[in-house]
């Protein structure tokens, strides 16, 4: 390691002097340090605008479906028998209801709890005496098991093997089975509702099967008697539904009934009606919310682009940051900072995709049919030049109660050439699409663009194989370089200055040498 001192001989600050020396060397390792700051604000920029941009894009992307757009309530005058809700296919009037039967699952319930003599069995009580052995059978619509019992099943260990019942195959029954030590009584059902539903319990051997339906005294289970057998089943949902004079009954084999292009939620027997009329209200705040939407990412990137840029604020270095207070600093990054994105090309073609596809007809709908949104009363301001909306509310009202399926068509038409099931798909034609495909495409295509140019948001550095992830990585490559550099050329003037501060002295001794040798011989 080289001594670093103050010349004893010269008299040169040496430390002094190598130190401005190399404050002229590491101008070029300022520099490119300034430049990976650039390139790391600018990143951070693009990462925020991407942000906002797949933020807006989640926010609207209910626009591609037409149940967004469903422009009617279903309401049930009696809800403790039925709810409901409606569909794009409802049609608006009152329809009544009768529920005969809700759905149910086959379910057998112990009749009585089982005891032991007098007392109630518990669920980790043997079933069997010693030495006894039984077997019960089990049929469902999905097969056929035989259960063994023996002197070391307890009921609860039962009910695991009822559960887990499956046939030859290995394939499930689809029962569920417990123990309920609470009522000392087994509950059995089948996973599914429905008339189709059933389970059906034998007696093989023993009464085994007789106990889990009816109770009793457990004292007799063991018994070589057999022959026992019962059968339960489920049950269908019933409901009658009266429209326009006609009556029509639909069965299900669970609670859920669609009918009439209504969602029927059946949970008791009962009647009442159900009343269908226009919401337009809904269909309404969904796009207003998403013309306020629009209208702020519009504000936000265009912020961006029109952000003043400070030349004379270049990112400090590092010296320059240690040699401010952290206030001074503060301000200087909030001026360096700005401008990284202004005029930018990419954001620039962002928005200059968003202003050209929604002001653009849909060519996928006739030309006499409500197929642009500024014939549902959304136009951009006049002069505007940033590209925002505004709403007419009176006319985008009408266009709902009068036309509700124009309007969903207008955001919700798809290009049929560009159906991913043909091989190969075409290319969305964006002209032929509805207002919400088209946002999708472009909001889409823009996050995947700004993902290649500076990575999707909260990627470590690690990970960021981007355009400027990597310029960042080269920058900082390069700068390591130069600490390397920098520390070899700093070593090599202090030994130059060192190797001059000794020679000086090595001249200073022999010329006192010389001087006294002089005087000696006066």
């Amino acid at each position: 390691m080289v001594n670093r001192i103050v010349g004893t001989a010269s008299g040169l600050d040496i430390d002094k002097i190598v130190s401005d020396l190399m404050k002229s060397e590491k101008i070029p390792q300022d520099t490119i340090y300034q430049k990976q700051q650039w390139a790391t604000y600018q990143r951070d920029s693009y990462r925020e605008m991407n942000l906002a941009i797949d933020t807006f894009r989640k926010s609207v992307d209910n626009l591609r479906f037409q149940s967004t757009f469903n422009a009617y309530s279903a309401i049930s005058s009696n809800t403790n028998s039925f709810t409901a809700s409606s569909t794009s296919n409802s049609v608006p009037g009152t329809y009544s209801v009768v529920v005969n039967s809700t759905a149910s699952v086959a379910n057998m319930i112990t009749a009585q709890p089982i005891t032991n003599g007098t007392n109630k069995v518990k669920s980790t009580d043997k079933i069997l005496n010693p030495g006894v052995t039984s077997q019960i059978e089990i049929q469902t619509i999905s097969g056929v098991a035989t259960i063994d019992i023996d002197e070391n099943t307890t009921y609860a260990s039962l009910a695991s093997k009822i559960a887990g019942a499956s046939d030859a195959s290995g394939a499930s029954l689809g029962i569920r089975a417990m123990f309920d030590e609470a009522t000392s009584s087994f509950v059995i059902s089948s996973k599914d509702s429905g008339a189709n539903q059933s389970i059906k319990l034998t007696d093989k051997t023993g009464n085994v099967a007789s106990l889990i339906s009816t109770g009793g005294d457990s004292s007799n289970a063991g018994a070589i008697t057999g022959g026992f057998s019962k059968t339960i089943q489920g049950t269908d949902a019933s409901v009658d539904i009266t429209s326009g004079g006609v009556t029509s009954n639909v069965t299900s084999s669970t609670n859920n009934i669609s009918v009439f292009g209504l969602k029927i939620n059946v949970s008791n027997t009962g009647s009442g009606t159900i009343s269908v009329k226009s919401d337009s209200d809904a269909v309404f705040n969904t796009i207003k919310n998403f013309v306020d939407a629009y209208n702020s990412i519009i504000d936000k990137v265009n912020t961006k682009l029109n952000e003043d840029r400070y030349r004379d604020y270049p990112p400090l270095t590092k010296d320059q940051r240690n040699a401010m207070s952290e206030n001074d600093a503060k301000l200087w990054d909030e001026k360096a900072k700005s401008g990284t994105l202004t005029r930018d090309p990419l954001l620039n073609d962002v928005m200059s995709t968003l202003r050209q596809y929604m002001s653009a007809p849909v060519t996928g709908i006739a030309s006499n049919e409500l197929n642009s949104l500024s014939k549902i009363g959304i136009t951009t301001q006049y002069m505007s030049l940033d590209g925002k909306l505004q709403i007419d509310e009176t006319k985008l009202r009408n266009a709902i109660n009068n036309n509700p399926d124009q309007v969903m068509n207008l955001f919700t038409i798809s290009d049929p050439n560009a159906d991913p099931s043909k091989k190969p798909p075409v290319p969305a034609d964006k002209n032929k699409e509805g207002i919400g495909e088209r946002l999708y495409d472009i909001l889409n295509d823009a996050v995947s663009k700004l993902k290649e140019k500076a990575g999707a948001p909260n990627t470590s550095d690690s990970l960021d194989t981007s355009i400027l992830g990597k310029s960042i990585s080269d920058y900082a490559n390069q700068y390591n370089d130069w600490t390397d550099k920098l520390q070899d050329l700093e070593t090599r003037y202090y030994n130059q200055f060192n190797a001059m501060d000794a020679a000086i002295q090595k001249l200073n001794s022999q010329v006192s040498y010389i001087t006294s040798a002089l005087g000696g011989g006066r």
